[in-house]
């Protein structure tokens, strides 16, 4: 790593040294000495870039971070705001405030404040969006946090995040037509998008739709990403849904190793077991289920499936 910081640095040095009016050669030097822990060095760096260019965020945001570094996230903020004060319509500057006002000072309506403003200023600050619809949902305003990613999405359609948040919302939502739309335009534009094809797949199943091609999708996003959890469910539920329980128990089983406490998952397991036939284990789920997420309508859905477990023993005994 020496020889690497050594080498870096003369390679700076000389650009400096032939161009010292060089705002990128600063910010260079400046990423070099946070690399190399020299904060004071760091902050010096980035206070020439923005000197040199004062309307530039990378140079903003170096000098901020340094402040951050140094717990002095109040020392930043008037950085930002100093800046702000003499460059009011910087878009990306009233961003920053903003993604400074929300993780270090957890002032959630500073920060919705700020991200508005920057959007007002540019409608293609795609970052300004995200986070304000994030702080939105963060704050528990979920219908306002829906309208602002599809506002985002209309004026930046190019960016698929956008579809992808108000995909997930209307999903929680149980709106299944709407999520489905939302995440077949994210699979228009990144046809590889492991997490949207793992999501339609979902949808398509809760929708009941088309079994089959909701399977391809879940093995298609499973293929390409076997650890993770919801993409084990998904694949598990479209099993289920085909009636191969076997298959489906040992996917629920997989992805309960990573997220044990799923109610989702724990209440799709109790659900295979009792299709499956296996009482005394779908009970233990439904306890599961009630104990992580108690009156949810998963618990009451499973509660049903090991009644009908219960009755079905007692006819075959008469």
């Amino acid at each position: 790593d020496r020889k690497q910081y050594a080498s870096a640095d003369e390679y700076i040095k000389r650009s400096l040294e032939k161009d010292p009016n060089n705002p990128p050669a600063y910010l260079q030097l400046g990423e070099l000495r946070m690399a190399q822990n020299q904060l004071a060095e760091a902050q010096k760096a980035y206070r020439q870039a923005l000197d040199q260019d004062p309307t530039s965020p990378e140079a903003l945001y170096g000098v901020a971070k340094v402040d951050v570094a140094q717990k002095q996230p109040d020392k930043a903020a008037a950085t930002i705001r100093a800046q702000l004060a003499k460059y009011p319509n910087n878009s990306r500057f009233h961003t920053m405030l903003g993604v400074l006002l929300e993780d270090q000072k957890k002032d959630l309506a500073g920060a919705q404040s700020e991200f508005k403003r920057a959007i007002d200023l540019d409608k293609n600050n795609s970052a300004a969006w995200l986070k304000l619809g994030l702080v939105q949902l963060e704050q528990g305003a979920i219908d306002t946090a829906l309208q602002t990613f599809l506002d985002a999405a209309r004026n930046n359609p190019g960016n698929v995040d956008f579809y992808w948040q108000a995909g997930l919302i209307y999903e929680n939502k149980k709106d299944w037509e709407q999520a489905k739309q939302m995440y077949q335009k994210v699979l228009a534009a990144q046809s590889d998008n492991a997490f949207a094809s793992n999501q339609l797949a979902y949808v398509i199943l809760e929708q009941g739709g088309n079994v089959d091609v909701a399977f391809s999708m879940a093995q298609t996003a499973h293929r390409k990403a076997p650890d993770n959890p919801n993409f084990s469910d998904t694949l598990g539920w479209a099993f289920y849904q085909k009636h191969v329980y076997t298959s489906a128990i040992g996917l629920f089983q997989e992805a309960l190793k990573k997220a044990p406490d799923s109610a989702l998952y724990n209440y799709h397991l109790g659900m295979a077991y009792a299709m499956n036939g296996q009482g005394a284990l779908a009970r233990q789920q439904l306890d599961r289920v009630v104990r992580i997420k108690p009156n949810s309508t998963e618990a009451e859905d499973l509660k049903r499936a090991v009644a009908e477990i219960g009755r079905a023993s007692c006819r075959e005994r008469v």
